[in-house]
């Protein structure tokens, strides 16, 4: 059974079945099973053939530089529309053109409502009369006032200057005249109860020697008697005011003299302030007026002016494009659709509509920055519609802005042909091809293989000589050699 020739066939099958590229026989089968334990040595201690580097045999080949971006059709000619308002804010939508319809320049691409601010410029035409009989009212007021101010601050300083020469008078003049008035008085009336007293006493001696009579003598020394009393009283009386003029009504003149003045002077100091400022404040009234005239004035004539654009017509022939587009994108299409229904407000300046004219497009393309370095302006291609390849458009580079976006992309615009595809609008996507270098017999190695040392470029043999080479181009895999190389020439890649 063992040497049957229908075993040998199926154990074979088996082997190879189980053990794949080992392919071992039968024989090899049953001989691995035999081997003793010691045979089976960890790999780590086997000893490995170092790999033979890569070689790559030279021919002569096509040779081709390409470069393939992607982009987006955009106009030439389009005109973001916006509701520049200068005054009104409340931009509350009544009818507005579809996305993508075509219109002519004049026609109503959108009306906004108007109720509103027709309302709002009525009210300030209606209360215009009454601002300006306000505003002359106050200038009349203010020319008083710039007359009488002087005049009232003149009068003040009159009334203490005339104060302080008041107190200064009674205090250098008055109160002196007073008091020696008072003294004077005193004298005189001691000196005349002085006479009239000598005089009843001269009356009494006469009255002794002479012969009158008695009754004549008691009528004589009772009236001169009589007149000593009263003088008497007189002084007495003098006296009294003497001392009541000296003690308090001289002082109290004085205080009220100089009460009156530090008044004079408080009221002249108050007046000085308080008319100045009057003076001023009427000055900014009438300068705050003139100023809420002329913006009430300028107000209405930007109201006037926002009431024309809310009617807005297209400013050429075009296509109706919701929201703006920035590099090519439409960035706010769908947010502005939303706003875009009957009540719904946009804001002043933000642009609803973007009007385009697709008779005249370009590609706008987003350069990474490791295709940047094959690209220069006015390097031709051909570019389709992302949707059909089968469209080919001639197109060349036309501008290369070499500031990088924030995402290390330059921004790249490819020319197309005029009315180059009926169905191309702006904001399809673009594919462009670039063929930059075609060689039909080219010698290539791979850009790995080549080693630069100085200025002189260097390749390895398969027997390890070094070569000197002359480079040509090079694209993402394989370097053109121009020079150093033959066909069949075999060289090691690492």
């Amino acid at each position: 059974m063992q040497n049957s020739p229908l075993r040998r066939p199926a154990i074979a099958l088996l082997s190879v079945f189980t053990f794949g590229s080992l392919a071992l026989s039968p024989i090899c089968f049953s001989q691995e099973k035999k081997k003793p334990a010691d045979a089976a040595k960890p790999k780590a201690e086997e000893k490995k053939t170092p790999e033979a580097p890569p070689i790559h045999k030279v021919k002569a080949g096509l040779f081709e530089i390409k470069v393939d971006l992607e982009g987006a059709f955009e106009a030439t000619q389009s005109s973001p529309i916006a509701i520049d308002s200068k005054a009104w804010t409340d931009l509350t939508v009544v009818s507005v053109s579809a996305h993508g319809e075509k219109v002519k320049k004049g026609d109503v691409i959108a009306k906004f409502d108007d109720d509103k601010l027709r309302k709002a410029i009525d009210e300030i035409i209606h209360n215009t009369p009454l601002a300006e009989l306000t505003l002359e009212t106050a200038v009349a007021e203010l020319d008083t006032l710039e007359k009488t101010t002087p005049l009232d601050l003149e009068a003040s300083r009159r009334s203490k200057m005339q104060a302080e020469e008041n107190l200064a008078y009674f205090e250098d003049i008055t109160l002196p005249m007073k008091k020696r008035d008072v003294e004077e008085g005193q004298k005189r009336g001691i000196q005349s109860l002085s006479y009239a007293e000598e005089e009843l006493n001269q009356l009494k001696k006469m009255y002794k020697q002479d012969d009158l009579t008695e009754e004549t003598e008691e009528i004589i020394l009772t009236r001169s008697q009589n007149q000593v009393n009263t003088i008497k009283w007189q002084l007495e009386q003098s006296k009294a005011r003497s001392e009541r003029t000296l003690n308090t009504s001289i002082p109290r003149e004085h205080e009220a003299l100089t009460l009156a003045l530090d008044r004079t002077q408080v009221t002249w100091r108050a007046t000085e302030k308080s008319t100045r400022a009057a003076l001023e404040k009427k000055r900014l009234e009438v300068e705050k007026a003139h100023r809420d005239h002329d913006k009430a004035a300028e107000k209405l004539a930007d109201m006037e002016a926002d009431l024309k654009l809310l009617t807005v017509t297209a400013p050429h022939d075009g296509i109706v494009y919701y929201g703006a587009s920035a590099r090519g994108k439409w960035i706010t299409g769908q947010t502005i659709e939303k706003k875009l229904v009957p009540g719904g407000k946009v804001l002043p300046k933000e642009i609803f509509i973007t009007l385009v004219d697709p008779s005249q497009q370009q590609i706008r393309v987003s350069t990474p920055e490791a295709k940047l370095k094959h690209l220069k302006p006015g390097i031709e291609g051909t570019a389709c519609p992302a949707w059909d390849g089968d469209t080919k458009l001639e197109t060349k580079i036309n501008t290369i802005n070499y500031v990088p976006f924030a995402d290390k992309t330059f921004d790249t615009v490819f020319t197309t042909p005029k009315n180059a595809a009926e169905q191309i609008f702006p904001g399809m996507g673009a594919k462009i091809s670039l063929e930059l270098y075609k060689k039909e017999k080219a010698l290539t190695v791979p850009k790995k293989a080549v080693k630069k040392e100085g200025a002189d470029h260097f390749v390895t043999m398969k027997d390890g000589k070094k070569q000197k080479v002359k480079i040509g181009k090079s694209n993402a895999t394989m370097t053109e050699i121009l020079e150093g190389l033959k066909a069949g020439d075999e060289v090691k890649t690492k």
